[in-house]
């Protein structure tokens, strides 16, 4: 059978397979956008965004000195133009890449929020800067950006958003243990008179009194001041909701966030791991798309009759491979532990070979002993026999 017909049914599958790997359409610059994906993932592009959110963020602490402020004022209008730039190349070279799983990405929906605003501050006329002064907390936020280059930072960030909804239920039911607590320390010990007027005298004041109370702040002193108008009770009342504020609610919301972070970090975990086998499936989607590129080479150089012999078909396949090709091992003779196992076993096959050996030449030699002790006895009794058969 001829050697195109062994060895092409093999790569049909490859085929399917390399088919099965093409979600998206080519794009007609597909040769630009590759290396601009490329270069915004590696490592000089980020650091050079990187590097300027810092360099931003010293700028931005620079200029809160008005001395410095003034006297370099050219210098740091020429740096925030160019700041501004970096931010806009980065935005435009994203939306290139993949304009749909760009908006996707919470962090980049921020960034694109905050690079809105700080055109808005940049170009906005100064008549209308006035009336829009809180423009001025956009600048500010670009220190936020260094999250999206740490996972660390992402990570948390997501759980801390995700923790949103259950914390507002926790800080919901810590208000109204509150506002029970406010209205019966107002009517108990509110009183004008002869009361303590300044810490329970209004549900204002009360409120922050109990809040003071939430966080240990001074709750000694806060219990001493409605103690010297002799409320005996006022002592259970403050411990009571320091358990309940304090040791149940706060530690409540602490529970809660903890556990969001847990989750999140497993499904972030997962996330990487999935992230991994896709660059995995990848670069094995290479190697078999350029082995596959080089059988059909061979193929046609086959039918045309340019090679001599199979070996030499052999040793063209054997330099289309690369020491640094990715191979899926999921035999069980290609796993390391097996290998030692194996090799172990064949040790100790080789020295219960060599004892064997040693035992054969042994019983070998007891043998030939055996045979020879035989032979003097045989030569000894014929010896017998004859002389007493002479005559006399």
């Amino acid at each position: 059978m001829p050697f195109g017909k062994q060895i092409y049914p093999l790569f049909n599958n490859v085929h399917q397979e390399q088919t099965n790997f093409d979600f998206r359409k080519k794009r007609r610059d597909s040769v630009f956008h590759n290396y601009v994906k490329r270069l915004t993932k590696s490592w000089i592009f980020k650091g050079i965004i990187f590097t300027s959110i810092l360099a931003n963020s010293l700028f931005l602490a620079l200029e809160t000195d008005y001395q410095m402020a003034n006297r370099f004022f050219l210098f740091f209008n020429v740096a925030e133009q160019l700041f501004l730039a970096i931010y806009t190349v980065e935005f435009l070279v994203k939306i290139y890449v993949d304009p749909i799983k760009y908006w996707k990405i919470g962090f980049n929906v921020f960034d694109f929020i905050v690079l809105s605003l700080s055109f808005i501050h940049r170009f906005l006329p100064v008549r209308f800067k006035r009336s829009l002064y809180w423009l001025h907390i956009v600048r500010p936020l670009r220190i936020l950006r260094i999250i999206s280059f740490i996972r660390g930072l992402q990570v948390l960030t997501t759980a801390l958003v995700s923790t949103l909804k259950n914390v507002f239920f926790v800080l919901f039911l810590l208000f109204l243990l509150m506002t029970v607590f406010a209205l019966i320390g107002y009517y108990f010990y509110g009183n004008s008179d002869h009361g303590d007027f300044k810490n329970w005298g209004s549900l204002r004041s009360a409120y922050f009194t109990l809040f003071s109370l939430v966080t240990l702040d001074g709750w000694t002193d806060l219990q001493a001041e409605t103690g010297k108008f002799g409320f005996a009770s006022s002592r259970f009342f403050v411990i009571g909701f320091i358990l309940l504020g304090c040791y149940l609610f706060f530690n409540l919301f602490i529970g809660v966030v903890i556990i969001n972070i847990r989750e999140t970090t497993t499904a972030f975990n997962k996330g990487l791991q999935t992230e991994r086998e896709t660059i995995l499936l990848q670069k094995k989607q290479a190697m078999l798309q350029r082995q596959q590129s080089h059988i059909a080479d061979l193929i046609e150089k086959q039918k045309t009759s340019q090679f001599e012999s199979f070996s030499e078909i052999v040793e063209k396949v054997k330099q289309t491979l690369r020491h640094d090709d990715y191979v899926l091992l999921d035999d069980l003779c290609s796993s390391l532990s097996f290998i030692d196992i194996y090799f172990t076993s064949l040790d100790e096959q080789d020295n219960t070979l060599y004892k064997l050996q040693q035992l054969y030449f042994e019983i070998s030699y007891v043998l030939g002993n055996l045979l020879e002790v035989d032979r003097h006895q045989e030569h000894s009794e014929k010896k017998g026999g004859d002389g007493a058969n002479k005559p006399n």
